[in-house]
């Protein structure tokens, strides 16, 4: 790559730990999951994570991780010693800064006051409820395995730890979702107080049940008046979009989605996990094996596709620009993103085109709109 030489310890990274096992598979869900679990493999997973990241200590240098954030898969479904033992590890290693955002995925099926208290005790400080919808006919058709009494319930029960940061999930644009249905569903959310919400599309991607399936999704008319909806009714309660999926109050931020966004680094252990390193040549996109047998063999193995000069820039748009108040170029200049010319030269095209801001690399409301249309400026 002939791009210019990096300097790796200057860029911020991420660790992402991926724990693959689910009771059942989502029908609209593409992610890398297991349904079999046997005695032992827990213990033998956390090994072989053990394992990946003392290899990966070439990848992570001098530095030491920003956030961590166990994702799945179902992370709510490992036992919180073994949690517990892998925010040990880390410590000891001395790879975790201080005040390291140490995010939880949760099912509201498995959230108790126990489990809680001892994740929440060996370090986690921010979980993310898994809650699709709050109307049990949604939860029917997404064939989600948890119910809403079960997120009500939830929600209950975190609503008594203090000082932990909580995030919800919820899915728009789901077969037979009627406006009043999704309406209720941001009404409900608003009435927790919590600071994040990540609101998604559905999409149905090519390798999931639904895909094989002739599902009708409500048209792009609908769609639409549910995300007006959604702004109208979070931005009155104080919260704000802030990335494509990401709404927030008080600028309370996933800090570790704001990393992938603004091009950090991430280390990605666990079967299947993705990672973006820097070195000093090159930027590597790596995938470790997806079996959990095959990964717990060989954690060390992955694919690696590097970003040469012909992909940087497009690399680049995709991330910085679901970023809806944009990046000025001071900050880019701050935390070391290179930009080349041919990056400045396609900036000013999209200005051309009204769907780049002056001064800023930000989106027009027209450019954020059509934001496919805006990031293939950069290919």
């Amino acid at each position: 790559m002939s791009l210019k030489k990096f300097t790796p310890n200057k860029i911020p990274i991420s660790l992402y730990i991926h724990l693959p096992w689910c009771e059942k598979k989502c029908p609209y869900c593409d992610f890398n999951i297991s349904i079999d679990r046997s005695d032992g493999d827990e213990d033998r997973l956390m090994k072989a994570i053990f394992y990946d990241i003392e290899f990966s200590k070439k990848y992570i240098g001098e530095r030491r991780f920003s956030s961590i954030y166990f994702g799945g898969g179902t992370p709510s479904l490992v036992s919180s010693t073994m949690v517990g033992s892998i925010i040990n590890k880390l410590n000891e290693m001395r790879i975790v800064q201080q005040g390291c955002e140490i995010n939880f995925e949760l099912n509201p099926k498995e959230v108790t006051k126990d489990y809680l208290t001892k994740i929440i005790d060996s370090g986690i400080n921010r979980v993310s409820l898994g809650i699709q919808s709050f109307d049990q006919s949604t939860l029917n058709s997404l064939e989600r395995n948890h119910t809403s009494h079960d997120s009500f319930q939830a929600l209950e029960i975190l609503s008594g730890f203090k000082g932990i940061e909580t995030s919800i999930d919820l899915i728009y644009g789901i077969m037979d979702q009627s406006l009043s249905s999704f309406r209720s569903d941001i009404e409900t959310f608003c009435l927790y107080k919590i600071n994040h919400l990540s609101l998604y599309q559905l999409t149905i991607e090519p390798n999931t049940i639904f895909f094989k399936k002739e599902l009708k999704i409500p048209e792009d008319s609908i769609i639409e008046s549910m995300e007006s909806i959604a702004g109208e009714i979070l931005n009155k309660n104080n919260i704000y979009q802030y990335e494509v999926s990401s709404w927030s109050r008080d600028n309370r931020y996933s800090k570790h989605n704001m990393n992938y966004w603004m091009y950090g680094d991430y280390l990605g252990v666990g079967p299947g996990a993705h990672s973006k390193i820097t070195t000093e040549e090159s930027i590597k996109r790596m995938v470790k094996l997806k079996k959990v047998n095959s990964y717990i063999k060989d954690p060390n193995k992955s694919s690696t596709t590097e970003i040469d000069s012909f992909s940087y820039d497009l690399d680049l748009a995709m991330n910085l620009l679901r970023i809806k108040n944009g990046v000025s170029f001071g900050e880019l200049k701050n935390r070391n993103i290179y930009i080349t010319n041919s990056f400045k030269e396609k900036i000013l095209q999209g200005i051309d085109k009204g769907l780049l801001e002056k001064n800023t690399l930000k989106a027009t409301s027209k450019g954020y709109k059509f934001l496919n249309d805006t990031v293939n400026i950069f290919s």
